[in-house]
């Protein structure tokens, strides 16, 4: 037995045409007997997880006469669903983590800055640079050794994902986890909007400490060894 599409209507865009199916027939198979007239349940599979809820309501609405029921994956396994959803929330504990750690070196790392290079701000300020502008300076050299950190992180990150992608060298135990190895799913576009996030609110973290340089009078700053 399959399911097969019914109706189908195209929907033409810029980008081409995607088609929605209106309607499905099940189709059985066999030989011989009464196989054509009984149907113990049949299995939808989606291309997008996201449609399940969707579909399982679609299908006990339309197509199950009364006493009969839908059961989603979700509802066959919720134990594996728990974990997973545990696992996305140790992601985001991570994530913040790192960030936090992230955050801390490099405000260590502008203050540092800042005070080597005391007598340049000095040297700015009597020649009538802004506090702002000398502000805009060290936070464009601090953006840039973050973007040169992301990018190794990137590399080094992907490169090992990969190793463990073709090779499964991380292994788990099955009774726990359900796999028996690390699955990897490198996703570009996640990876793009957490680096432009860690870059940004890395940035904007520093905007307090990049307030130093306006304590730092010229006169004293010159003299400054």
């Amino acid at each position: 037995m399959h399911i097969v599409p019914d109706v189908v209507t195209p929907i033409p865009h810029s980008l081409g045409s995607d088609f929605v199916v209106q309607r499905i027939r099940v189709e059985r198979g066999g030989s011989g007997g009464s196989y054509d007239k009984y149907c113990g349940g049949f299995e939808v599979t989606l291309d997008r997880f996201d449609d399940l809820m969707a579909m399982d309501d679609l299908v006990y609405t339309k197509y199950l006469p009364t006493g009969l029921r839908s059961l989603s994956v979700r509802d066959r396994f919720p134990e594996i669903f728990a974990w997973l959803e545990l696992l996305d929330k140790n992601v985001i504990v991570i994530i913040v983590l790192m960030i936090v750690v992230a955050i801390i070196n490099m405000t260590s790392a502008l203050l540092i800055i800042i005070l080597e290079r005391t007598n340049m701000i000095g040297t700015l300020k009597a020649l009538g640079a802004s506090n702002g502008a000398i502000r805009r300076i060290f936070l464009i050299d601090a953006a840039y050794i973050l973007g040169i950190g992301i990018l190794l992180g990137d590399a080094l990150g992907i490169a090992l994902a990969l190793v463990q992608e073709h090779f499964g060298i991380v292994k788990l135990p099955v009774e726990t986890y359900y796999v028996d190895v690390v699955a990897i799913d490198i996703d570009p576009l996640s990876v793009l909007w957490l680096n432009l996030g860690t870059l940004a609110v890395c940035v904007l973290a520093l905007l307090l400490p990049s307030l130093l340089v306006s304590r730092i009078a010229p006169a004293k700053a010159i003299r400054f060894n």
